[in-house]
Order: structure tokens, then C-alpha cells, then sequence
């Protein structure tokens, strides 16, 4: 992992820097400015886009993790002796300057800094007292990941990676010339990840589309080839199968140099193999994570369902951190037709993670469910119209690639399976393209788009005919609500209603519920007061969807705010038919208030005016400050839904 630490007193445009580091690759960052008050912590931590918060880590004023969901808190050594709050937080690492400290600490930190590991360039004359031969006996023997800090410039990763270090944090080399820090960062040597894996002429499976993966992903891909098929995206002629000797000597030249986090494994001869290669890894890499795409066949000699080769199957799965099969290939591993309850025993049992692919299921959306010991994850996204030769080669790279990266897992599954998807659709051929993976965020800018239409029942006036009269009059931004709704109708109307938006080019956002949102792969979720934590919808949706919060204060505001919401619905403006439960209307003058208060503490966030507007409030409205209108009964009720729309829009314009 590359992380980087703020310097210790505030810089122009520190913020701007970070995020740019951030949008082009970093992992983590340290925030990190000693005796700075929490308001000056604060303010930077506003800076930061929402949606790389989950990466910053806070030396001090630790009660900023809940209210802005940072990643976590960083200890100094002689803190952690007394720390005993381990639990409370998703993430706690630790500073130590020698393996003593390391071996005191009372609990295990998620990693540690050793330094300084060379000369200090921030801090003149802090030299470093450590040997690189001892550090790599040293480091072979520490149970937690250690991080290498001080002095580290692009010519000692390197250096550090043979060492044995799990990562370096850069501080001196990155903000001694501040206008430089990105470019600086980019010359870091990016983490790497290993594919053992067959080699495939066309380069569309096996290990040379996984490396295509890894690299768009940004992380340095490895190539180990566990056999030479012959084939192109069309037929499979045959295959000549590397011994288990073979793999693994060419992974004990590799290894020399680099120690991959994550190895992934796909087409192996035979179960015997596969045994022995995972046993290597595990012993070789102590801490590496294998994920195991499972490509299974008879004629390979994956036969698991006698004893002595199921008990032998059980040892390996309790080596192995993921595996990716499908359908049929979980069928071939477990026995029999797969059910959720039992997969989550076997993942229980083995402290094994399974991905059940889902794109050979009869599901009108393309979804694919992580299963863990302790919960079930589902990832849906449309079906593509084209096939595409190795997706499942592409799926479990790209998977590796955000778990090196430092994604939660179910996160780096959701934007695998988005990768897969945009490889599908990048042409009608069989052999897909991969491109550089941007930065993930919201592609939209929210505060351009000042109408939201909120769907509403309606006799004789279908909610997708609402929303494509609406549409027709240039609204740009849809909230499916349907109250009184089964799952079933929610999903299917959500799927015509989606069309419907895309067709047009307009947000489609889901209310109140996150996992309908999720299945349909809708643009977004708007959440009430009384409905999930953003926070935790942010962890299920990720950072490329909108997550919206109903507000009726500013202390609503501040909350959502810190919850890290891309846009506040705020009201009532007045009393509204389509609200059961109503909170105190908020009228012109509750609205001016609460945006002065936005705008004395910093707060800059869209915030649309909602409930009981008629047409004659709009512009009072908008002159309070307020980004834009949310409209129900205005439009749905109207005569003529696309010529109304046609007509606010045109009163909303400048």
C-alpha cells in the first residue's frame, strides 16, 4: 500500500492536492497536523470530495470517524500501552520505532510505521539506525503488516518491497515541493498483484487479460503461466499443462522481488496441483490473500465428492480467501444444486469468502452475490447485449486489483462486476477492451440540475407515464416513491421507470430503499429521516451512487452533512397531501435561515426545497439560496404533465 501523510502545518490549497492524489490512485491518507484544533481538522476534512473520506485516517480528535466516516484513527506508541477501544473503530494503526515496540503492542493494529527506515527528509538530522538485511530477517517474523516511513523516495520502494515491507507512507518526498506532489506520487512503483493462470493466444482469458486488468486498474500485474492453451475467442483446441514445480519455480523468481497481497488462481490441471500451489503460496507468502476462479472440469481431474479428496478440498478452502465460481462450478465443488444458507455455513466453516457469479442465471438483471460468514451481499447490473470471451478471467482480476488497491471486499466485488460489465459493452466482438479506470465519484454535477420529480400514485395516470411525460418536459432527475408498494411491484415498475430515464438521459434515484436501489442499479437513493444511516448505505452502494438525506433543520443539515450525503431534500416548505407524517413546515423565512447558518459554517452542499410547493412559491423559494425544487402534486396533477415541466423549467431558468 502507498500511503501519505499531510505535513504538519497547513499549505495553500492542501486540500485541492489531496484530492487530486486521491482521484489518481492513493490509497490512504494520514491526516496528521499536531496541535491543530478540531475546527482546523475539521475544515480540512470539508475539503476532502465525500467520497474519498472512507480514506482518511485521523492522528487526533478521534470523534471525527463517526461523524464524517473516516477510515479510522492512527496511534502513537505510548497511546496504543493504554488503548482499549480497539472494537470501536473500523480501522486503529500504530507508530513504532523498533521491533520491540511492535512485539509490546496489547493488540493488534491493523498495521504499524517502522521509522525511520532511512534518513528523514522532513526532519533533518532523524536518521535512520536500521540495517536492511536485519529488517528483512526481522520483518519475516512480525504478525502484523508493517509500513516503511522516512526518507522514502521512488528509488527506495523498491528496496523496500525486497526488505519485506507490506507498504511505504510518504511525507518529506511528497510535500517538500507541493506544486510537484502529484507528479511525485506518480512515480511510485504501484503495488502489485500475481495471476497464475493459463496463457491464451488471444489474450482475452488467462493470464495475459488478467495483467490487461490488473494495470487498467493501476496496480502492476504479475504472470505466472500454469499452462499453454491453444485456442482463440472462438474454439479451444487444447492445452499443455505446467507441472506443479514448474509454477512454483516461476513463482520463486518473482517472489524474489515482489510479495503480492493477493495472488489469484484460475485454469490448473488437477486438483493435486492446485494443493500443491496453494500450499507453496501460503508458505512462501505467510500473509497472502489467494482468490480462486474456480475453472472446473471432469477431464481436469476435479472429481471432489469422494472422501479422501473432499477432506483434502476442506484443508485447501481454509488456505484460500475467495474463490468466484458459478452455477455449474459450484455444483462441481459442493455437490449439489447451491443454496444460500448452505454457502454461508461452508463460509463459516472454512473463514472463506464466495463469490456466486451470476451471469449464466435465468435473472432478468445480471447479479452476482458475495457470500460471507456473516452476511450476504448482492451486486446487480444490466445485462450486456454481446458476449465476451474470459469474463470470468476479467472478473476475479479485476477483484484482486481493488482489494490491492485497499477496497473492502464487497466493495472491490461491486466494482468488479462494473468493470466486467463496461468490458462487455466496449464492443460487439468477442474479445472486449480495457480501459483505464478513472476514479470513482458521482459523474454528474447536481447542483445544474434544479428540478427533481418525486413520483406519486395517480388514477388513471401509471407512474411510468408520469415519468415519461416529465421527462418529455426536460426534467432531468426522477425519485421513484412508491409508499404502499410490494418489493415485487417496487422492482418491476423501478425496471420500466429506469428505462424510461436512460432513455432520456436522466438520474433515476430509488426511495428509501438501499437494496431495491442496489438490485435495480439505480443512479442513487434518497433517505428519510427514520431510514438507513447514509453512512451504511455508503458502504453497501459504494461511491459512485447518489445518496440523498431529507432534512427539516440545520442541525438535519450538519448530520447528513457529516454523513457525507450528496444532496439534502429540505421541507416541508408547507403542508403536503403526499406526506403521511409531516415535520413543522419550514415556509420562506425557515428556508433563509437555514441557508445563512449553511453558509456561516462552511456547509456547501445542493439542497432542493421539497413539499407542498405550488407554482407561485418557486421563485420566493429559489431566491433563499436553495440549489433547487423537488415537485410531486404540481406536475402529476396538471393537465398536461410534459407542457407544466416544459413551463417550470423555463420559470427556473436564469
Amino acid at each position: 500500500m502507498v500511503i501519505i501523510i499531510t505535513p504538519p502545518r497547513s499549505l495553500p490549497d492542501e486540500e485541492s492536492i489531496v484530492n487530486r492524489l486521491f482521484e489518481n490512485g492513493l490509497h490512504l491518507l494520514h491526516l496528521r497536523k499536531p496541535g491543530a484544533d478540531r475546527e482546523t481538522l475539521e475544515n480540512f476534512i470539508r475539503g476532502i470530495a465525500p467520497r474519498f473520506r472512507e480514506r482518511v485516517i485521523v492522528h487526533d480528535h478521534f470523534e471525527l470517524v463517526e461523524e464524517y466516516g473516516l477510515k479510522g484513527i492512527h496511534l502513537k506508541h505510548d497511546q496504543a500501552a493504554t488503548f482499549t477501544e480497539r472494537e470501536r473503530y473500523p480501522h486503529v494503526s500504530v507508530s513504532c520505532h523498533s521491533f520491540e515496540e511492535i512485539g509490546s503492542l496489547a493488540f493488534t493494529p491493523d498495521y504499524v510505521f517502522l521509522s525511520p527506515v532511512f534518513d528523514s527528509i522532513s526532519k533533518p538530522g532523524y536518521n535512520t539506525a536500521f540495517d536492511l538485511n536485519l529488517l528483512k530477517e526481522k520483518l519475516k517474523t512480525v504478525p502484523v503488516p508493517v509500513v516503511a516511513l522516512g526518507g522514502i523516495t521512488p528509488d527506495k520502494v523498491t528496496a523496500c518491497r525486497k526488505t519485506g515491507f507490506d507498504g511505504v507512507a510518504l511525507l518529506g518526498y511528497i510535500w517538500e515541493k507541493p506544486s510537484e506532489a502529484l507528479s511525485r506520487f506518480l512515480k511510485i512503483f504501484p503495488d502489485e498483484v500475481m495471476s497464475i493462470a493459463g496463457f491464451d493466444q488471444s489474450s482475452g482469458a488467462g493470464v495475459t487479460a488478467d495483467i490487461k486488468t490488473f494495470e487498467s486498474c493501476r496496480v502492476y500485474g504479475l504472470g505466472v503461466s500454469s499452462a499453454i492453451t491453444f485456442q482463440n475467442q472462438n474454439e479451444y483446441l487444447g492445452t499443455k499443462w505446467m507441472t506443479p514445480g514448474e509454477i512454483i519455480r516461476q513463482c520463486e523468481v518473482s517472489f524474489r522481488e515482489f510479495s503480492p497481497s493477493f495472488v489469484k488462481i484460475g485454469l490448473i490441471e488437477s486438483f493435486d496441483s492446485l494443493d500443491q500451489i496453494v500450499t507453496y503460496l501460503t508458505t512462501a507468502l505467510p500473509k497472502v490473500k489467494i482468490i480462486w476462479d474456480p475453472i472446473l472440469k471432469a477431464s481436469a481431474g476435479f472429481r471432489f465428492h469422494d472422501g479422501e479428496k473432499a477432506s483434502r478440498l476442506q484443508d485447501i478452502l481454509d488456505k484460500i480467501y475467495l474463490i468466484t465460481p458459478n452455477t455449474d462450478e459450484l455444483e462441481t465443488l459442493f455437490g449439489s444444486h447451491p443454496d444460500v444458507a448452505r454457502l454461508q455455513e461452508i463460509a463459516r466453516e472454512s473463514r472463506l469468502n464466495i463469490l456466486w457469479k451470476g451471469g449464466h442465471n435465468a435473472e432478468t438483471l445480471a447479479s452476482d452475490r458475495l457470500i460471507t460468514g456473516d452476511k450476504v451481499y448482492t451486486f446487480s447490473v444490466t445485462r450486456g447485449t454481446s458476449g465476451k470471451h474470459g469474463t470470468g478471467c476479467v472478473l476475479s482480476s479485476a477483484i484482486a486489483s481493488y482489494l490491492t488497491l485497499g477496497y473492502p471486499l464487497p466493495e472491490a466485488c461491486r466494482h468488479g462486476q462494473r468493470y466486467v460489465s463496461d468490458f462487455i459493452g466496449s464492443n460487439d466482438t468477442n474479445l472486449g477492451m480495457h480501459h483505464q479506470v478513472k476514479a470513482t465519484g458521482i459523474a454528474v454535477d447536481l447542483a445544474r440540475i434544479p428540478l427533481q420529480y418525486i413520483t406519486d400514485y395517480k388514477e388513471g395516470v401509471s407512474i411510468p407515464e408520469q415519468v415519461e411525460a416529465v421527462c418529455r418536459g426536460g426534467c432531468r432527475w426522477v425519485q421513484l416513491r412508491m409508499k404502499e408498494a410490494t418489493r415485487e411491484e417496487f422492482t418491476r415498475v423501478g425496471r420500466i421507470v429506469k428505462e424510461i430515464c436512460r432513455r432520456h438521459g436522466a438520474l433515476f434515484l430509488v426511495n428509501d430503499n438501499v437494496d431495491i436501489a442496489l438490485e435495480l442499479d439505480a443512479d442513487g437513493v434518497h433517505l428519510g429521516k427514520e431510514d438507513m444511516n447514509p453512512l451504511e448505505a455508503r458502504k453497501i452502494l459504494g461511491y459512485t451512487k447518489i445518496i440523498g438525506g431529507t432534512c427539516n433543520t440545520f442541525e438535519d443539515v450538519v448530520a447528513r452533512f457529516r454523513q457525507q450525503v450528496d444532496y439534502i431534500g429540505l421541507g416541508p416548505f408547507t403542508y403536503t397531501s403526499t406526506k403521511k407524517r409531516l415535520s413543522p413546515i419550514l415556509g420562506i423565512e425557515g428556508y433563509r435561515n437555514i441557508l445563512d447558518a449553511c453558509r456561516k459554517a462552511g456547509i456547501h452542499i445542493p439542497i432542493h426545497a421539497i413539499g407542498g410547493i405550488r407554482e407561485n412559491d418557486i421563485q420566493p423559494i429559489l431566491s433563499t439560496g436553495v440549489t433547487g425544487i423537488a415537485l410531486s402534486s404540481l406536475l402529476k396533477n396538471s393537465d398536461d404533465i410534459t407542457e407544466k415541466t416544459k413551463q417550470i423549467q423555463e420559470e427556473m431558468s436564469p
